[in-house]
C-alpha cells in the first residue's frame, strides 16, 4: 500500500494535538515529529474542551489522547473528533493496569508512544524519508 499524506496539512505544517494531564508525553512526541520529512507542530493541552477548540481551529493530522482524560469526560473528545473528521487518526494511550486489576482496555500504553509514532509516520511518509528502521506492525486492541 502506498503511503498517503495525512489530513491536517491545510497550513503547510503537520499539526499534532496532545491531550494529557501534565504534558508528560510531549518530549517523546516532539522527538518523533522532528524526524518527520514534513514540518510538524505539537500542540498540548490538559483540557478536553480546549483540545476540541484547538482541533477545530487548526485541524491536526494526528491526535494523541490520554485515556484517563477521555474517560473523565465520558469519551466525549474522541467521539467528537471522530464525528467531526472521520479521516483523523486518534491514538488513545493509558498506563498499564496494576497487577490483579482489570481496567478498561486501551489501544496502547504510554511506554509504546515512540514506537506508535514511528509506525504512524511509516504509513504516511515514503520509506526513504524516514531515518529509523520500521518497527513491527502494531495490533490495535478491540
Amino acid at each position: 500500500m502506498a503511503p498517503t499524506l495525512p489530513p491536517g496539512l491545510e497550513h503547510g505544517t503537520l499539526e499534532v494535538l496532545v491531550l494529557c494531564p501534565r504534558g508528560q508525553a510531549l518530549q517523546d512526541v516532539r522527538d518523533q515529529v522532528a524526524r518527520w520529512p514534513l514540518p510538524g507542530r505539537v500542540r498540548w493541552t490538559s483540557d478536553p474542551v480546549e483540545a476540541l477548540r484547538l482541533a477545530l481551529a487548526r485541524p491536526p493530522a494526528l491526535a494523541i489522547v490520554d485515556a484517563r482524560l477521555d474517560r473523565g469526560t465520558g469519551r466525549a473528545l474522541v467521539g467528537q473528533l471522530a464525528r467531526w473528521r472521520s479521516e483523523l487518526e486518534v491514538f488513545v494511550f493509558d498506563d498499564p493496569p496494576a497487577e490483579g486489576l482489570r481496567g478498561q482496555g486501551s489501544l496502547w500504553h504510554w511506554s509504546e508512544l515512540p514506537r506508535v509514532l514511528r509506525w504512524w509516520a511509516r504509513r504516511h511518509f515514503p520509506a526513504q524519508a524516514m531515518s529509523d528502521s520500521a518497527p513491527a506492525p502494531l495490533a490495535r486492541a478491540a
